[in-house]
């Protein structure tokens, strides 16, 4: 097989070049498939290898969060140290125990650590958001999910508590941001925690506070967060990288191929030309719109 046929169409069947048939498809699902791979293993191999670089401010972010609760024409939530506290011994669980969800494997609960830090709430709530790059892309997502606006623009709520804190999570580093709600006003309902779009009763002797189940954590502040060395490389951005590079070398093959075929006094435009055009489009959305961020 000709090197050149890898390229540019065939001399005398035209057919197209290997790199831009479905065959070459497949050859770069591959290559992403096995660039992926190898993440998994350096992460392994070395924790805090790969991760994100974040520019996350726990100011701006309670600043952009009142902005949109006064856009509704909602009080703003005043920072409460108590539930800065339960917000950053949740994120440093979540690196000590390596998960990614509002419940702990241990069994943890999100009221765990606000009734921990010693806010005795009647109404509370949690949002959470890891590896995006600065704040406001933060809010953004928050405010693009049902649930999480729906908590963040909570009037119920009264108080407000931010952790912004780094650490290696599945052998990357990542930025965790955790968003506690409260308030301390007697309601007539028992207390709730609302955790996601479901509101849970918590129990009198839970609303009397555990102080001992996040006391290690609430110690422990100072080996997270500004004392996490950055990543030497960012998996996403190299990810985007390479697929852009992808599709910019396809394009060019495609658009060789149909300058060639004209020259040739074939030209068409046939239903796979279409067919690899809208996959490129679509690929390159995707590439355009993506974010490493997640809210949860």
């Amino acid at each position: 097989m000709a090197l050149h046929h890898w390229f540019i169409p065939h001399k005398d069947t035209h057919k197209k070049a290997h790199l831009i048939s479905w065959e070459g498809l497949l050859i770069y699902i591959m290559l992403f498939i096995l660039l992926q791979v190898g993440f998994s293993i350096v992460g392994y191999a070395r924790p805090g290898t790969l991760g994100i670089t974040s520019s996350i401010d726990q100011k701006k972010l309670i600043e952009l969060t009142n902005k949109e609760r006064e856009k509704k024409g909602f009080a703003p939530v005043s920072e409460n140290e108590a539930l800065d506290k339960a917000a950053t011994a949740k994120a440093q669980n979540m690196f000590m125990e390596n998960y990614w969800a509002h419940f702990a494997p241990s069994g943890k609960t999100p009221w765990d650590f606000i009734l921990g830090s010693g806010y005795k709430f009647t109404y509370a709530g949690e949002n959470l958001a890891k590896n995006f790059y600065n704040s406001d892309d933060v809010v953004a997502a928050w405010m693009a999910s049902k649930t999480h606006k729906e908590n963040l623009l909570n009037p119920k709520y009264k108080d407000i508590g931010i952790a912004v804190v780094d650490g290696v999570l599945n052998g990357q580093k990542t930025t965790l941001v955790v968003q506690e709600f409260g308030t301390t006003e007697v309601l007539a309902t028992r207390p709730l925690v609302e955790v996601g779009n479901q509101e849970i009763p918590v129990s009198k002797a839970d609303y009397l506070g555990k102080p001992e189940l996040v006391a290690s954590a609430v110690e422990s502040n100072n080996s997270f967060s500004k004392t996490t060395a950055k990543p030497l490389f960012d998996p996403y951005f190299a990810t985007k990288t390479a697929g852009f590079s992808v599709i910019i070398f396809m394009g060019i093959l495609l658009s060789a191929d149909l300058l060639i075929l004209y020259r040739r006094g074939v030209f068409r435009i046939g239903s796979r030309h279409i067919a690899h055009m809208s996959i490129l489009s679509i690929a390159a959305a995707g590439l355009i719109f993506a974010s490493p961020g997640a809210v949860l």
